[in-house]
């Protein structure tokens, strides 16, 4: 899949090539906000219940332990009013924080892992002001072309895996740009510091409308890999490449 980003002096525009929406998609549901649930179904089912949540990780003998490890919370049950003493995210994006008792769904296997790699810049590029430039970029192994209401159903479902297209995860990519400060090329190493997350120049999620003006100066453009409700993906095994890319550039 290849994305194309074009950055105008006034306007940003993001469009989507070489990927078709997958044939599959959820029946939505006609259950409102005002609805009753069925009281059955507030109940964590016998075979959705994973017993690893009973344990620490840490009990003598298992498998893995070594210094530096952590005690891992437990719960009989599974965690299910994890959230209820904390204020709810309830499909909503909340600047001070949240609960999110949503599960976090299916993993695909290891063979349809999520990779990033921004093509265009290149890293280190110096590219001329009030010129228009494309950001490219490939993305393997993601089913692209699945974005909800970020308003309304923002982590308000599990991330989910299109059957369709053998597996692969359902979700969209967004694009940010940041900058400048800390990321300089002209900084030192030992004086480099994480940008601000809620500062940014540009921010787009894929689905080809105009967006914001675009930005000059050094800048981080990196890619942003999620599944259908915004949450970041999820893969099955912690020892793997990042599923994001991101490349650093200047405009002169």
């Amino acid at each position: 899949m290849t994305l194309l980003v074009q950055i105008l002096p006034a306007l940003v525009y993001v469009t989507q090539t070489a990927h078709a929406l997958p044939p599959h998609r959820p029946v939505p549901s006609t259950q409102t906000h005002d609805d009753v649930p069925d009281p059955n179904d507030t109940c964590l089912s016998p075979s959705a219940i994973q017993t690893a949540s009973f344990l620490t990780g840490l009990e003598p003998n298992t498998p893995g332990i070594r210094p530096g490890l952590s005690y891992s919370a437990t719960n009989p049950a599974n965690f299910i009013n994890f959230c209820a003493p904390h204020p709810l995210t309830n499909g909503r994006q909340t600047p001070l924080g949240s609960c999110n008792g949503i599960p976090m769904g299916r993993l695909p296997p290891a063979s349809k892992m999520i990779s990033s790699l921004i093509t265009f810049p290149s890293p280190a590029a110096n590219l001329p002001a009030n010129k228009t430039f494309t950001v490219r970029l490939k993305i393997s192994n993601l089913a692209a072309g699945f974005l909800t209401n970020p308003s309304a159903s923002y982590y308000a479902a599990p991330q989910d895996l299109d059957d369709a297209s053998g597996g692969l995860s359902m979700g969209h990519c967004h694009i940010t740009i940041q900058g400048p400060g800390s990321l300089s090329s002209s900084s030192s190493s030992s004086s480099l510091e994480p940008p601000d997350p809620a500062k940014f120049a540009f921010f787009k999620g894929v689905d080809d409308r105009p967006a914001e003006p675009g930005a000059s100066s050094p800048r981080r453009v990196c890619t942003m890999v999620a599944a259908q409700n915004h949450q970041p993906v999820l893969m099955p095994v912690a020892q793997r490449g990042a599923q994001d890319d991101c490349v650093r550039f200047s405009v002169a």
